[in-house]
């Protein structure tokens, strides 16, 4: 005989945790248990990508490096706008304006003052990817990180991906269950853990584009949705 012990957060009113209670609920069993940890994944191509791009200009003074910096930034985020991006999809992430130094024979020289801004921008039509990092570049993009291709929703393939586990689960158990001498099993404790995903992004080196030369390719490929269940069984006649 086994007794489980399941620890359930009850809340009322509004959900802080000052007001949630903890309330222990107790399952005893007459059979042995199974507990299975399952994972599975189902693959879906992107929709998004979403990237950084900035520029960096350096001058005498910091007021002429950000005076550049501010007109050549405003540029670039009037070609994300031009080519679709919304500007609710268009996110400020750095400034930065540092004094730039040279060093020669053991003496530091000052070079100027270096000013850069950097934005975060999401692209929803994948189409027009290659074309658009080319534009970037054009414009007087210096700095360029991503792509990092993802699902605006995935919650059909996450829903899919949790079947998958159901589905594994239970024939899993019930296999087990029949090898000790049982007919089936009976669903005791189910816990959904965060599967984690990684989207993995590399910088791009940006420059101008020749008329001869085709936009840069893109391959956003394939993209895995997970979903990782940890069951308790109980084996039954």
């Amino acid at each position: 005989m086994r007794k489980l012990i399941i620890t359930v957060l009850l809340a009322t009113g509004v959900m802080t945790a000052s007001r949630a209670t903890a309330t222990q609920v107790n399952i005893t069993t007459a059979n042995p248990v199974i507990d299975l940890n399952i994972s599975e994944t189902v693959q879906a191509r992107p929709d998004i990508a979403t990237f950084t791009t900035g520029v960096q200009n350096l001058a005498p003074t910091a007021t002429e490096a950000v005076r550049a910096n501010n007109i050549q930034m405003a540029t670039v985020v009037a070609r994300l706008q031009k080519l679709g991006i919304a500007e609710k999809d268009i996110q400020t992430t750095q400034i930065n304006l540092n004094q730039q130094f040279d060093y020669r024979d053991g003496q530091q020289i000052f070079k100027g003052y270096q000013a850069s801004n950097m934005v975060n921008a999401k692209l929803r039509d994948l189409k027009k990817l290659g074309a658009f990092l080319d534009a970037l570049a054009v414009d007087g993009a210096t700095n360029f990180n991503g792509p990092t291709f993802g699902i605006d929703d995935d919650s059909v393939f996450q829903a899919a991906a949790r079947d998958k586990v159901w589905s594994v689960a239970m024939s899993r158990a019930r296999e087990l269950a029949q090898k000790a001498g049982y007919t089936n099993v009976r669903v005791l404790r189910v816990e959904e853990s965060d599967y984690g995903r990684s989207y993995v992004s590399g910088p791009m080196v940006m420059r101008t584009m020749d008329a001869s030369e085709k936009s840069m390719p893109i391959s956003p490929g394939e993209l895995n949705i997970g979903a990782n269940m940890s069951f308790t069984f109980e084996m039954v006649k």
